[in-house]
């Protein structure tokens, strides 16, 4: 049956009776009775024979339309592509649109496809392999509401706080309030009253050594969402080695040599009397001779602490060694000046960008630190000036640096203008003084070097029912050598699951894993001799910006990487498609309901 013809007969009996109707009022009754005939008859028509009509589609292009997918996206797209491509959808809804169970499938009942637009947040790496050989074009989805981007420490020491800082996207302006819940309760709180990307920065500090989790939690409104978990683990605080070398006795010195005694560091001070003459003091450890700063000396310490002047008298041999040892064997040192910041000859130690902020010997200053209340402290009249090279230590208002650092071969050079912090402890601030000198001897002393050591290359989060990927490095790798066994198991089962590890090609120090969690909760992975590392593995629920970015950045990245073509053009396939039948069984419901009412009336 021709499918215009129905229409045709329709608006031609229509215009009939109008006519009729308007030629002869007299008989205008008789006309509707004719019309509500006519469309009855019609109506029950194509009812029984429904007219149809031919679509042109593309059979080399299609469109996926995947989880967060906006329905004006796809109405743009169609409205562009001619003809019509086909449309599926893959894990969402979406009417007419025929839903796929996986994309193997798909591949094998539409070979003919050659180019796919990909609308939403995209596929992960594993689904984009069953697309191989086919071009991909992307339009994808923002970011959705709420976590972006994230990070935290995975591993902190017993006194410093887990600083928790990333972006939350807000949709609305609807007050929205992120909580960082850790031991059954709220330790911080950020409230975002604005649309957009709000940076935000949660801290907490624990109270023991171990590991933990703390929860992110949203509330908007009464609505109130787990995001995820930040999982954390508490090593003991380090006790650096601690030199003291002053060109005269001092109290900040003295002060703190008897601080870091009280905590069972191994402490030296050295003070000079007078010239060639020294006073010598040791706790928790051995008396040396401290009169000649020697190689051999420096390898029992961690730190050095020094003040300029005592810097300046040190003979040639002396300086040089101290300098070898920051560059060579990791040694931190701290300098320690008043208004005195250095000459030439200790530039190595001492060379900070400063600028002066008054022309009085002393000035007050309120110091702010990591996991520090800001205090008041008289400093000297200087302030170091930040860069790319230096980092911040100590800070006080207008961005200004009393104490920066800056890496200098495998050790640390460091300089502080705060010249006096004992007054702390005269006004009974002891738990700032403690802080305060905690953080300094921890960025400036030798760091720990690790030899042979796992890590999780990715996801950052690692979830249940998903691959990750563990990396062994093993610095001591000198020639060829057999590959490691590892095994992960979850700490709450002692069933261990081998792991088989690849050499990297330009990395031949590398080896990586992949490992499948099948349950959540901490998890190990071992091997011999690298020290145990421990990792949370969450449910597949938490972090949702996690698996959208992944998948973002694997259908872009797939999509740079194909070649893409034009499809098949210049092929038109014809879907024969009916008009819907609703339409004329209204009208038919309708005209009889008429002939009904009127043969009443």
């Amino acid at each position: 049956m021709t499918p215009y013809l129905p229409y045709l007969l329709a608006i031609i009996a229509v215009l009939l009776l109008g006519w009729l109707a308007w030629r002869r009022p007299d008989r205008r009754r008789l006309v509707w009775r004719l019309l509500a005939s006519a469309a009855a008859g019609i109506s029950l028509v194509l009812l029984l024979f429904p007219p149809s009509y031919q679509r042109a589609l593309d059979p080399g292009t299609a469109i996926l339309l995947t989880e967060g997918y906006e329905p004006d996206s796809l109405s743009a797209l169609l409205q562009r592509l001619e003809p019509s491509p086909l449309v599926y959808t893959y894990q969402t809804q979406a009417p007419k649109a025929a839903a796929l169970p996986d994309l193997y499938t798909f591949r094998q009942q539409q070979p003919e496809v050659q180019m796919v637009h990909v609308l939403g947040h995209g596929l992960s790496e594993q689904e984009l392999l069953a697309l191989q050989n086919t071009t991909v074009i992307p339009h994808l989805s923002g970011m959705p509401a709420g976590i972006t981007s994230i990070t935290w420490p995975d591993v902190v020491v017993l006194g410093e706080a887990v600083a928790v800082a990333g972006q939350y996207n807000l949709h609305s302006a609807e007050e929205t309030t992120l909580y960082l819940q850790a031991a059954g309760q709220a330790q911080d709180s950020v409230i975002f009253k604005e649309a957009g990307q709000q940076p935000f920065q949660l801290r907490y500090t624990p109270k023991q050594q171990g590991r933990y989790t703390c929860n992110l939690i949203s509330k908007s409104g009464n609505n109130m969402d787990t995001l995820g978990q930040v999982p954390v683990q508490v090593y003991p605080a380090s006790k650096p080695a601690v030199l003291l070398v002053s060109s005269f006795p001092l109290f900040e010195f003295k002060f703190l040599k008897n601080h870091l005694g009280q905590l069972q560091h191994k402490v030296a001070l050295r003070s000079t009397v007078s010239k060639g003459m020294y006073q010598s003091e040791w706790l928790n450890m051995p008396q040396t001779d401290l009169s000649r700063i020697t190689p051999r000396l420096l390898q029992q310490f961690d730190v050095v602490i020094i003040e300029p002047q005592a810097l300046q008298e040190l003979r040639s041999a002396e300086r040089s060694a101290l300098q070898q040892a920051v560059t060579v064997d990791g040694l931190g040192v701290l300098t320690v000046a008043g208004e005195q910041l250095g000459n030439r000859t200790t530039a190595f130690f001492t060379n900070f960008q400063s600028k002066r902020l008054s022309q009085q010997d002393i000035r007050n200053a309120r110091a702010n630190w990591i996991n520090g209340e800001p205090a008041a402290i008289p400093v000297s009249p200087y302030t170091l000036v930040s860069s790319e090279a230096v980092t911040g230590l100590i800070e006080e208002q207008s961005n200004n640096l009393l104490a920066a650092s800056r890496r200098s071969g495998w050790g640390t050079v460091a300089l502080s203008v705060v010249p006096q912090t004992f007054s702390w402890q005269l006004e009974g601030k002891q738990t700032t003084y403690a802080s305060y000198w905690a953080h300094l001897l921890s960025s400036v002393a030798k760091r720990e070097v690790r030899e042979k050591f796992w890590q999780v290359a990715k996801p950052q989060m690692p979830q249940v029912q998903q691959p990750l990927t563990l990396k062994q490095t093993d610095y001591t790798l000198t020639e060829a050598s057999a590959i490691p066994a590892a095994t992960v198991r979850s700490t709450t089962d002692s069933t261990h699951t081998g792991i088989a590890l690849q050499q990297g090609v330009h990395q031949p120090e590398v080896y990586e894993g992949t490992f499948w969690p099948h349950r959540t909760g901490w998890h190990v992975v071992e091997s011999p001799g690298v020290e145990p590392f421990y990792f949370l593995v969450q449910d597949s629920a938490a972090w949702l910006h996690q698996s959208v970015q992944a998948k973002r950045e694997a259908t872009t990245q797939f999509a740079s990487q194909q070649q893409r073509s034009s499809g098949t053009a210049g092929t038109t396939a014809y879907a024969t498609e009916e008009v819907p039948v609703i339409w004329f069984f209204v009208l038919f419901v309708l005209s009889g309901s008429f002939l009904w009412l009127e043969e009443k009336l």
